[in-house]
């Protein structure tokens, strides 16, 4: 019976992963198709916000956006979800044909009625292409007992680690996030290779919060805040994950922005 268990739960998850990166590939497919601007407009979640520098909602961030003749391309290499599938997060390689720019970009997405929905899309320079493999790797979750009775007490856990490292805003921000990050915590950083581990946290200090959401199940959480000293509209993405036993840990951090 708890092999049954097991194995749908693995299953469930896989399906996650699948519909997450599709719904990522069908983003970048109809932005190819039907205009990068008309395919944001087309997939986002009605709370969607976009940093043009400064963090704005779609329908204000894209008013009087101009369709680019060569739109961007992108593609998933790495997933993270909760064990609900209620939100995802999705990371990969981006390229500019038209001006053979490169980056990184990372989306939100949640599902509803609709099915997956991004609710924020940003992405940052780097200085080369980053190859990724057929299948994005995957940043799991503990879900072995993660019952939605449980919820409540996540939900609290999370509250004192978000107010313990709120509480260091102004300082310097790796400090913050080392006790609580993964060892192989995912780094990405403006006009630099993404990175891994805690020893890639960069020194930031954090301002405002800017947005934040979470999964239905308090499994997946993410919060983005101001940064101080960069460019104008410079900002964080923290992206929470359950790991059961070991509480909530720090899966990935980006910095957009900085000098």
């Amino acid at each position: 019976m708890i092999a049954l268990v097991l194995a749908a739960a693995a299953a469930t998850a896989s399906s996650v992963v699948t519909d997450i990166a599709n719904a990522e590939r069908a983003f970048a497919r109809r932005a190819q198709s039907e205009g990068q601007w008309a395919a944001f407009r087309a997939t986002a979640a009605p709370e969607a916000i976009m940093f043009v520098p400064d963090v704005k909602p779609l329908a204000t961030a894209l008013t009087g956006a101009v369709e680019p003749a060569v739109p961007v391309m992108w593609w998933p290499a790495t997933i993270a979800h909760s064990c609900d599938g209620t939100l995802g997060f999705s990371t990969g390689p981006w390229v500019r044909a038209a001006s053979a720019g490169t980056g990184t970009f990372s989306t939100i997405w949640k599902r509803s009625g609709a099915g997956y929905r991004w609710v924020l899309d940003h992405g940052r320079s780097t200085p080369k292409l980053i190859p990724a493999g057929n299948a994005p790797a995957v940043i799991a979750p503990a879900c072995e007992g993660a019952t939605q009775s449980g919820a409540a007490s996540r939900e609290a856990e999370y509250g004192k680690i978000a107010s313990a490292v709120a509480a260091r805003a102004g300082i310097d921000g790796a400090a913050a996030f080392a006790h609580y990050a993964t060892s192989d915590v995912l780094v990405q950083n403006e006009n630099a290779l993404p990175a891994r581990g805690v020893s890639a946290l960069p020194p930031t200090k954090f301002g405002p919060a800017l947005a934040s959401g979470r999964s239905d199940d308090w499994t997946l959480a993410w919060a983005s805040r101001a940064l101080i000293g960069g460019q104008p509209g410079a900002h964080d993405l923290r992206v929470w994950q359950w790991r059961g036993r070991e509480g909530w840990k720090l899966v990935v951090y980006e910095t957009v922005g900085l000098k």
